[in-house]
Order: C-alpha cells, then structure tokens, then sequence
C-alpha cells in the first residue's frame, strides 16, 4: 500500500449502526456490504479493546504495529469467526498495509487501514465509506463518538416486543423477559442521549420502517452518509449457494436464515402470536415511557404494581450489571480483558436459574 493510498484511508469516512442486537442490523449491514462503495466487515468487537491498548499512541513504530497485528486477533471475537472458511483478511497483506501506518498517525488511521484490508462476499469498486456494526459496545456510542469525531451513526430500533421474542430465539443474552427488556430500554435511553448531544451525526431508524419501506429508506440512509444510491444491494440473497458453502448449517440456522431470502414484513408484530398477555403485560411495564419515546404504544400503559414487584429483581440484577460493566471499565486493562473473560460467579448463578 503507498502512501497515497493510506492518504486515501486517513481521508475516507466511518460510520457505526448502533443498537440491540436482533434489531435487524445484520439485514442492514449485509445491505451495506452489497453496497460497492462500502466496506463493513462482520461482527468484529475488538475497537475498544484495542483503543484502551493503543489509544494513546501518536508515533508508531514497527514494535508497537506488530504488538496492535497481534492484539486484532486475541481479542474477544463471535464464535462464528472461527468456524466460516472465508478469507477475510489476508493476514500478510494487513501486516503489509499496517507497516505503512508507521511514523506520525492516529488510531482512527490504523484502525481504519485493518477495515480496508477486508474481503467481502460481494465486488467492490472504489471505497467512499468504512462501517462498523458491532452492537456489543452499542452503550459505548459516546466514546465511538470521541474516537472518531467525524463518525456518524445508525441508530437502529425495533419493536421492544419483537425483539424480545427474537432474543429468545437465540443464546446471545440471559432468556429472562424483563432483563432483555430493561437492556432494550437502556440501550435506546444510552443512545438517544448521546445522539441529542451530536444531532448532525445521528439518524435513527425503526427496523420496521426499513422492511417496509427498503428502498426509500436506504436512499434516506446513503444520503445521511454521502454515498450514491445503488439499486442492486437489494439482490443481496442471491449469493445463497456461495453464502451457504462457507458457513455451517447450524450457524446460518440459528443467525441468518432471514438473510437467503427477499425482504419483507414478516416479522413485523410477531410477539402477538408468540407472547402470552401476561409476556406482553411484563414487557410493556419495564418498556415504561422508552416505548412511546421509540414510538411504539404499549397495550398495557397504565402503572401496575404487582407487575412491577414482579420485574424489580429482574431490572435490578440488569442495572446492576451496567453499573459493574462501568467499573469493571476503569480497571488496568489486562485485569479488564481478563474480567470480561471471566464471568462472575453470581452472574452464571443467576443466568442458572433463570434458564430452569
């Protein structure tokens, strides 16, 4: 890579979809992927870590790049990267590209460089936009916003509801209504403030105006982020048999079958025939004012005591664990890596027993 080229990179802007996860991010970020202008690569939640190593560094020489090559690839990553056999990165062509970085940059450079060197499913042409969905640090979008302060965001939102039955389909968090719940509400509260202080960088969409109106709001979308409008994206589940020879059966089963097939409305409103009155009654009351505030009406608005004394413990073990996240933040940052690898003993116990 020369370094017109990685003047090209330092140049070319980023952005971050930023939300739940099971929101229709992944939809929204294969739809980016297909986009021949774009490169976002999948699922990959090692930006913060990385910043807490090497945020600070203003010379990098070739000790310190080879120390940020390796750190990529011990950080926490999604169990799925281990098992799909499609080259993402070309592990010498990165290190290549990376050595170009040395002397005086920034982090957002280097850190930009890594997504340039990603091989995506579909053809690319020149790359006008970097992206990044990873909503593992979706209630960190502040400090997304510090480290690259040219950066816009997509805030993507759905149905608490829908979501809540879609969290329940998957392994990804604890199976329990009002925690999944009460992090869908911390969550849009966390970002919506942070969008109010940055108004200009923030544009947020429900998912389901997205599957029922793709089309204009993606024009909506490109425009926000200053790149053309390319019509062929929504042909993105063609590439199903090419899709399907890299990733296990099991993995597109339980993650991405949605995504081998046209978009549509299917999913809108499904919690009416997967939740029960009382689900409903549960979710609307930890939901509380958030609901009306995301734009969504609740069928059981009113204040119901008994209901609330039932979801407390729930929401207090869930607060609980973004007021540990916060501090667990603060600490050296090998003790924290070696923390976030570590689940507490009381977090396991109760997950325990809220799986029985």
């Amino acid at each position: 890579m020369s370094k017109k080229e990685q003047d090209i990179i330092r140049k070319t802007p980023m952005f971050f979809i930023v939300g739940r996860p099971r929101t229709g991010s992944t939809l929204l970020r294969t739809l980016f992927d297909a986009h021949p202008n774009v490169s976002i690569p999948q699922e990959w939640p090692m930006l913060l870590a990385l910043h807490r190593q090497f945020g600070e560094v203003k010379v990098w020489n070739k000790v310190i790049l080879q120390d940020f090559y390796e750190a990529l690839f011990q950080h926490l990553r999604i169990s799925y990267w281990e098992i799909t056999n499609w080259p993402k990165f070309d592990k010498e062509e990165l290190w290549q590209a990376l050595l170009q970085c040395e002397g005086p940059n920034s982090f957002e450079t280097v850190f930009k460089t890594v997504y340039s060197q990603y091989h995506s499913y579909y053809e690319k042409k020149d790359i006008l936009l970097f992206g990044d969905k990873n909503p593992v640090y979706s209630n960190q979008v502040d400090m997304l916003a510090k480290i690259f302060p040219t950066a816009r965001f997509i805030h993507l939102t759905r149905d608490y509801r829908d979501n809540l039955v879609s969290m329940l389909d998957v392994d990804f968090e604890m199976p329990n209504i009002s925690v999944l719940v009460y992090r869908w509400k911390y969550s849009w509260m966390t970002i919506n403030k942070v969008a109010s202080k940055y108004p200009e960088r923030f544009l947020t969409i429900r998912y389901e105006d997205l599957v029922e109106n793709a089309q204009e709001r993606f024009c909506e979308l490109c425009r926000f982020l200053e790149i053309p409008f390319e019509p062929s994206i929504f042909e993105f589940h063609n590439r199903k048999e090419e899709l399907e020879s890299h990733f296990p059966k099991e993995i597109i089963d339980r993650y991405f079958r949605s995504l081998f097939n046209p978009i549509d409305t299917s999913k809108v409103g499904i919690y009416k025939k997967r939740l029960s009155q009382f689900q409903v009654r549960v979710a609307d009351q930890v939901a509380g004012i958030a609901a009306a505030e995301a734009g969504y009406e609740r069928e059981f608005g009113k204040f119901d005591l008994p209901v609330y004394l039932w979801t407390l413990p729930a929401q207090i073990y869930a607060s609980w664990l973004y007021t540990v996240g916060w501090m667990v933040s603060l600490l050296p940052y090998k003790t924290m890596m070696w923390l976030l690898n570590k689940p507490s003993f009381l977090v396991k116990m109760y997950s325990n027993i809220f799986r029985k």
